[in-house]
């Protein structure tokens, strides 16, 4: 099976937090199906459903939904390209402009479907944090065009399927919505946390780290050594699924390795964990530069 070509379209309208579009009805609002448990698996299931297809399907976005340019201002290829794809741009087919001048679309072959983000390059990304904020549901534009079925997300973006794809709609959207879900859990176990740091931080004698946690960190700093950092993280999450707060340094390495495997945005939660914890830490300054440093680089 070929990869699709994956059309990318700049909007003329931003979405509503809570209303649909004009020119849009509702058809479909996404359930958690069985095959979709799981964020690891929601991922995976949108991956798919974006990727490994026969027929094209459509991104839209406003120029605001990119992280870092605006795409609207380049009308040479080769310059666009290698803003887009760091001189690298085998991904990306071609792109049109409206009768205004204005960039409508570029078109790549593959979108990538991370860990945090939905990926189109290196520098244009839509967090999962950003376009999952707001209800997600499945609509018909009641002027079809080749793509007359969208699901209607946030920050401007948008994915819209052919019509014979409408049951792959239905499943994009179930996905996105177990993703939504787990981004959600993430923000109420952030809040939990700092409920947990605060008393961590009044204690005058801090919780020891128990024998079965000690266990568990031997293991990461041993992967670490054998740069299995993926390991070494998993390692140090089973310690620390043990008493979350009896050994803070567990983040700060965390922090380190999920940089080494690029995960800047993971790297900064984790780091900003560990100065909750211990905002007095002798390395609490070179901690907080470590943030800097991976905010830029995220950009």
């Amino acid at each position: 099976m070929r990869l699709s070509r994956i059309w990318i379209l700049s909007a003329s309208v931003a979405l509503g937090s809570q209303t649909l579009p004009e020119g849009l009805e509702q058809v479909y609002l996404p359930t958690v199906s069985p095959g979709v448990e799981s964020v690891t698996s929601a991922r995976e299931t949108l991956a798919a459903l974006l990727r490994d297809r026969r027929r094209e399907v459509g991104v839209r976005f406003t120029k605001g939904g990119l992280t870092s340019i605006d795409i609207t201002k380049f009308d040479n290829r080769n310059e666009l390209a290698a803003l887009l794809k760091g001189g690298n741009y085998g991904d990306l087919s071609s792109y049109t402009y409206d009768d205004d001048h204005n960039l409508r679309y570029l078109q790549y072959k593959t979108v990538s479907i991370l860990e945090d983000r939905i990926e189109l390059s290196p520098r244009v990304a839509f967090y999962y944090a950003d376009v999952l904020g707001v209800p997600i549901r499945v609509a018909r534009k009641r002027a079809p065009d080749g793509f007359p079925y969208v699901i209607v997300l946030g920050h401007g973006l948008s994915l819209h399927f052919q019509k014979p794809d409408l049951k792959d709609a239905e499943k994009a959207a179930d996905a996105l919505q177990s993703i939504q879900q787990g981004v959600r859990k993430g923000e109420e176990e952030a809040a939990r946390f700092e409920v947990l740091a605060t008393r961590y931080r009044a204690l005058a004698v801090k919780p020891p780290v128990t024998e079965e946690q000690r266990r568990f960190i031997v293991q990461a700093n041993a992967l670490n050594q054998q740069k299995d950092y993926r390991r070494a993280i998993e390692r140090y999450r089973r310690a620390l699924a043990v008493d979350p707060v009896s050994y803070p340094a567990a983040y700060f390495n965390m922090a380190l390795l999920s940089a080494q495997v690029g995960g800047y945005r993971q790297a900064i939660g984790f780091m900003k964990q560990y100065l909750l914890l211990e905002p007095e830490a002798k390395d609490a300054r070179s901690a907080q530069d470590k943030i800097y440093e991976w905010e830029i680089l995220l950009e």
